[in-house]
Formats: C-alpha cells, sequence, structure tokens
C-alpha cells in the first residue's frame, strides 16, 4: 500500500521531507510562516494555503503554486522562474526584486498587491497573462 501524503507540520519538516526527494505539498497550510535561504525547486504546492508568510532569498524555480491562496506574503529577493501562479489569489502581497522570468499569473488575482520587481511590466506584455 502506497504511502499517503501527509501535510506538512513546520518549515523545518518541509525541509527535510524535500531533502528526502518528496515534491508534493499539495493543499497545504502555512500561517506567518518565514521561508528563508531556501531551494525548493519543483516543488508543488497546488491548492495550498500561504497567508502572512514570507518568501526571502529562496530559489522557486519551476514550482506549481496553481489555485493557491497567497494573502498579505511577502516575496524577497527570490527566483520565481517559470513558475505557475495560474488561477491563485495574490491579494495584499509584495512582491520586492524577485526574478518572474516565464512565470505564469494567467486569471491570477492581484487586489492590493505591490509588485515593485525589475522588468516585471516586460514579463507581463511578453505573455500577457495576467487577469
Amino acid at each position: 500500500m502506497g504511502t499517503q501524503f501527509k501535510e506538512p507540520i513546520s518549515i523545518t519538516e518541509l525541509k527535510e521531507r524535500y531533502a528526502k526527494g518528496e515534491r508534493n505539498f499539495r493543499n497545504s497550510d502555512f500561517d506567518s510562516e518565514t521561508f528563508e535561504n531556501l531551494n525548493l525547486d519543483g516543488i508543488d504546492f497546488e491548492h495550498s494555503w500561504f497567508h502572512s508568510s514570507t518568501f526571502r532569498n529562496c530559489s522557486l524555480k519551476n514550482v506549481n503554486l496553481k489555485n493557491c491562496n497567497l494573502k498579505c506574503c511577502e516575496f524577497d529577493n527570490s527566483d520565481f522562474e517559470n513558475t505557475n501562479f495560474y488561477n491563485s489569489l495574490l491579494c495584499g502581497s509584495d512582491f520586492q526584486n524577485c526574478e518572474l522570468k516565464g512565470t505564469d499569473f494567467t486569471k491570477a488575482g492581484f487586489y492590493g498587491a505591490e509588485l515593485n520587481t525589475i522588468d516585471y511590466l516586460k514579463h507581463l506584455s511578453d505573455k500577457n497573462n495576467v487577469a
């Protein structure tokens, strides 16, 4: 019988499980957590909830963040190259100095978000992918 997914209870547990090769963290719930100096490339957070969490100096390339709630989050100096935010809510979130090359924001909601990322508008005009 296969192992059933267990939602991580802390950043420490997430890091341990990721280091062991686990990438499926769908339907996870993180409230007021700090993700700092982490490489989480290729992780799958689809349908997850992040509230008032901080992502600082992280590598989040090729991450699945489809259908997520990322409300009031801070994204600072992190790399989201080829990350998928399809149909996610980023309300009240703040992006500072983040790499967004190839990032998909199709149908994403940004009400009250601050997008102070260099070349952000270039990515939008290249893909025309924000609702």
